[in-house]
């Protein structure tokens, strides 16, 4: 078990630290990243910086559950919706926007969460998380009332969140994608790949600029 405190009751350098670590995770990435490199940031010296992490292992699971904690606040304040499909759409513009507005951070639960050890996934995988957790719920709870048919939810919630994954490279690619242009294009293509047309007649009718984007 990992010895950490929430985000809000460490100490100011810790947190120091802990941006120090996320500006090298994003500019060398954690495998090239060195604990000298990341006292230096910091402004610390190096035998001070095992103070704040005991390790760099444990160092990379505090700088995940501060990005986590984070995006949680932000997800909480997200009002829920009635239907499916409004919550498919609600889902898909916070994920968007967290995505433009904490770049950072977006990068390293992209691509820096993969380094953290077994029994540090296993533990991390065990913390309650209310935005990966709401998708398969919602999902569940939709084939519960017959909305969904026969899915594995698992799998499609893999499937739906390395969909969403994609958007910085459109982003990156064309600068004809604006918010609006992209938020309709994905959830176009979340629901053809729920297949939510066959199964629910409140099928959201999109605009013909989205179905031209996801076409």
């Amino acid at each position: 078990m990992p010895r950490l405190t929430c985000t809000a009751k460490r100490s100011e350098s810790a947190a120091v630290v802990i941006e120090a670590a996320k500006a090298l995770m994003v500019e060398v990435g954690f495998g090239a990243m060195s604990m000298r490199q990341l006292a230096n940031r910091a402004g610390l010296l190096p035998g001070s910086l095992y103070h704040h992490v005991s390790s760099k292992q444990e160092l990379l699971l505090m700088v995940i559950l501060d990005v986590l904690e984070e995006r949680d606040k932000a997800w909480r304040r997200v009002p829920r919706r009635k239907h499916l499909q409004e919550e498919l759409k609600s889902f898909i513009t916070f994920v968007l926007a967290w995505q433009l507005a904490n770049p950072a951070d977006s990068k390293i639960l992209q691509h820096e969460q993969r380094h953290l050890d077994a029994p540090l996934q296993a533990w991390l995988s065990q913390r309650p998380d209310r935005l990966s957790a709401y998708l398969p719920g919602l999902l569940r709870k939709s084939q519960q009332q017959g909305v969904l048919g026969d899915l594995d939810v698992d799998s499609m919630v893999a499937a739906i969140m390395a969909l969403l994954g994609t958007a910085d490279a459109l982003r990156r690619n064309s600068v004809h994608w604006l918010p609006a242009q992209l938020e309709s294009h994905f959830l176009h293509m979340v629901l053809r790949l729920l297949d939510v047309k066959r199964h629910d007649n409140a099928f959201i009718a999109l605009s013909p600029a989205s179905t031209q984007l996801a076409s």
